[in-house]
């Protein structure tokens, strides 16, 4: 393989990804990189580091090769296109392996604690100034390292990970391995194919195999190459894990002729996710670790048990992958009856297909009377909170562990700050974001909102948010639905009413350069931020001879707010022009739907209101002249300048009842002019309600009230409100 100039890489928010772009940023590589579920602050490092953040996974310059997580499959439609148009694509180990084979290269494998003794060796080499490079697959605490880095012409220090199969394209000149417990279940069916991969990557490595001593590893060592192997000693008992990471890398260190031995590793920062300590008090303390493995758990509730012995062992588990929980099954009940109180979280399926068989309640039935009787199984999290219950009293002291992969990440954060607030969910909220949102993201707590709609009236929003982008937008949105916080979205604020009391949740607004991105597109298209406003896209079309936008021109909004309620003006509507429209979905998952699978209908789309929309591409009608586009761009606006109102209002308040207009319904009723405090109907066009100084809120629905009781009784027809009323539902007001 020939030293690429430019790669993709795909799933570059992963833990192994990450710090592979690091590395090939350092190396002189152009790296884009893409995932739809980049997270806080690791998408702002990369950036930080001249990393091409994309928000597409098309890239913006043709790459040599595509590297792809093991995360996402080869028939991934996306990476199909890619060996369509006979571009190299690599899983990540492959080309790690390819990319550095001429390379002096020390692995670090086994079935657990890769990335903690990966992480120490690290910066235990980078504490005596030892030239190296490395990729470790996780985050040092506080980002006291970066995951990644590149130094020309020296060793690269680098986990291999054998649960993809990749590990069999390397050749390592030292090959660290700590253990061989069988794991990885859907690519090993036993542990001895598990170790014919450790055996056979003895075979290649070409300078020093390290092993404990008197282990089966060292036993396959010597079989395969004898005077290359180096063993350290290990203490037995499984909570001396820490103590055995630092045996091995002093091990380590002495292979390349480095004295690591004096060092103090109570300095050594940690990796997140590994024994993270997220709270502590006198009665309580909450830890977090990402033990995945039988093993693991052994050695991590051990080691809290003789730390705290006084307190009591609160284990919340959520197992990782189908296939492991069925395999190893009993193995996690016989470990996890270790704790005195046990709470279960659903099986975390990676990308593998939901299996009965290997759901959490498969090791329910292992455990013993005393923790199966009372060990529940929670999907949702104030059930937890609840069942964990508030901080013991002196003479109580527990230590919550939360043990496991997949999203406990989220739980264990956010009971920690749960816990710190004192089980107030509103505040709680904003210590879980506190190290979660990149810092030019926007959140305000009691923020006023009458000044952000068009109408001008209203309280203000207990919290309210900017997001800088769509994986800030998504801590949000999960922060929400885990504290159980309501939330709405805002755009330019017209067709929208804000209640005096305001809203007691978060309002999102799409504000920024991000959300506001307009890019002309091949095939006389434009894609679209769900901020930009629709005046602007009007504009930026016409520069570009691009018909077919001109209704946009007049409407007061944001493309997101058009997209939500299918705004349209003088015969045309926003999905006239939809080619597709990507969303934020409830599931935290973004997807690209087609215009055609949407469920449009008359001032509605049902994933707008579901969902949050981040962008869409726009068809136009073709192309024109500018001067033509622009000459009836100003007929549509001196036609709407002659019929509407241009004092504050929220646009049009009701709906039109079908072959007729509300606006001459209420006309004919004899209301224009008719007030109710500072709010008054417009004597312009009676379907608006104007603020003409100081109106409330309060004021504008009265009046609303108003016109529809007199529009029931004079014309026998019920209008209903075309604006949205912030958090509440207009049956409460209307009868």
């Amino acid at each position: 393989m020939n030293n690429p100039k430019r790669v993709l890489l795909l799933g570059a928010g992963g833990m192994g990804m990450a710090p592979l772009a690091l590395y090939l940023h350092g190396a002189g590589v152009q790296v884009e990189a893409y995932d739809d579920r980049f997270r806080e602050p690791l998408r702002s490092h990369l950036q930080s580091a001249g990393i091409d953040v994309l928000s597409e996974s098309t890239p913006l310059n043709k790459p040599d090769c595509v590297i792809r997580s093991s995360a996402i499959p080869l028939n991934n439609k996306g990476v199909q296109g890619w060996v369509a148009q006979n571009i190299p694509v690599y899983q990540r180990g492959e080309f790690l392996a390819r990319f550095t084979v001429k390379k002096k290269f020390l692995a670090v494998v086994g079935s657990h604690g890769k990335t903690s003794t990966t992480g120490m060796l690290c910066w235990a080499l980078d504490q005596v100034g030892f030239q190296f490079s490395y990729l470790v697959g996780g985050m040092f605490t506080d980002n006291q390292l970066p995951s990644g880095r590149y130094v020309k012409e020296s060793w690269v220090i680098c986990e291999v990970d054998e649960s993809d199969g990749t590990i069999d394209y390397f050749t390592p000149s030292v090959t660290l391995a700590l253990n061989c417990d069988w794991d990885h279940v859907d690519q090993y069916d036993s542990k001895d194919s598990m170790g014919e991969t450790f055996r056979t990557l003895f075979s290649r490595t070409t300078s020093s195999i390290i092993t404990p001593t008197n282990s089966e590893l060292s036993e396959w060592a010597k079989l395969e190459n004898e005077s290359l192997l180096s063993t350290f000693d290990l203490k037995s008992e499984p909570s001396a894990f820490l103590e055995n990471n630092i045996a091995a890398v002093v091990a380590a260190g002495k292979v390349l002729e480095v004295d690591l031995s004096t060092l103090d590793y109570s300095k050594f920062p940690g990796i997140e996710r590994r024994q993270s300590i997220l709270h502590q008090s006198p009665t309580r303390t909450i830890v977090e670790d990402y033990a995945h493995h039988p093993t693991e758990i052994n050695a991590f509730l051990s080691r809290r048990r003789l730390v705290l012995p006084q307190h009591s062992l609160q284990v919340v588990f959520q197992p990782h992958r189908f296939s492991r929980t069925q395999a190893l099954a009993q193995n996690f009940a016989e470990e996890l009856s270790q704790a005195d109180d046990l709470h279960l979280l659903p099986t975390y399926a990676a990308f593998e297909e939901f299996d009965p068989a290997g759901s959490v309640e498969s090791l329910v039935g292992y455990l013993p009377p005393r923790l199966r009787e009372h060990t529940n199984i929670f999907s949702d999290f104030t059930q937890l909170c609840d069942e964990l219950g508030p901080t013991p009293l002196e003479n109580k002291k527990d230590q919550i562990l939360f043990v496991g992969a997949g999203d406990l990440e989220k739980w264990a954060h956010g009971f920690s700050a749960w816990e710190k607030a004192k089980g107030n969910k509103l505040d709680a909220f904003s210590y879980y974001l506190e190290k979660k949102l990149s810092k030019s993201t926007i959140l305000r707590s009691y923020e006023p909102l009458a000044n952000k709609t068009t109408i001008g009236v209203g309280g203000s929003a207990r919290w309210y948010a900017e997001p800088a982008h769509s994986e800030d937008l998504r801590s949000l949105v999960e922060a929400c639905k885990l504290f159980n916080i309501p939330r709405a979205m805002m755009g330019r604020g017209s067709n929208l009413i804000v209640p005096d009391d305001g809203f007691g949740g978060l309002v999102l607004r799409l504000r920024g350069k991000f959300w506001k991105e307009i890019t002309f597109r091949a095939e006389e298209s434009l894609v679209v931020g769900a901020g930009a406003r629709l005046n602007e896209i009007c504009s930026f079309a016409c520069l570009n001879g691009l018909k077919g936008f001109e209704f946009l021109e007049g409407i007061p909004g944001t493309l997101g707010g058009a997209l939500r309620m299918n705004a349209g003006a003088m015969g045309w509507e926003t999905f006239d022009l939809v080619e597709w429209v990507s969303f934020l979905l409830p599931d935290g998952s973004i997807r690209e739907i087609l215009g055609t699978d949407l469920n449009v209908g008359y001032r509605y789309c049902r994933e707008a209101f579901d969902g949050i929309a981040l962008r869409a591409k726009l068809k136009s009608e073709g192309k024109s002249d500018h001067r033509a586009i622009r000459k009836a761009i100003e007929k549509l606006a001196k036609r709407r300048r002659s019929s509407q109102p241009r004092e504050a209002s929220a646009g049009c308040i009701f709906r039109n009842p079908e072959d007729v207009s509300a606006g001459f319904l209420i006309e004919d009723s004899g209301l224009k002019g008719e007030r109710e405090g500072g709010a008054v109907i417009s004597n312009q066009h009676a379907n608006f309600i104007l603020n003409q100084g100081g109106a409330t809120a309060d004021e504008v629905i009265s009046l609303i009230q108003r016109v529809r009781a007199r529009i029931k009784e004079s014309k026998g027809l019920i209008l209903e409100p075309e604006v949205t009323l912030m958090g509440k539902s207009w049956n409460e007001y209307l009868s």
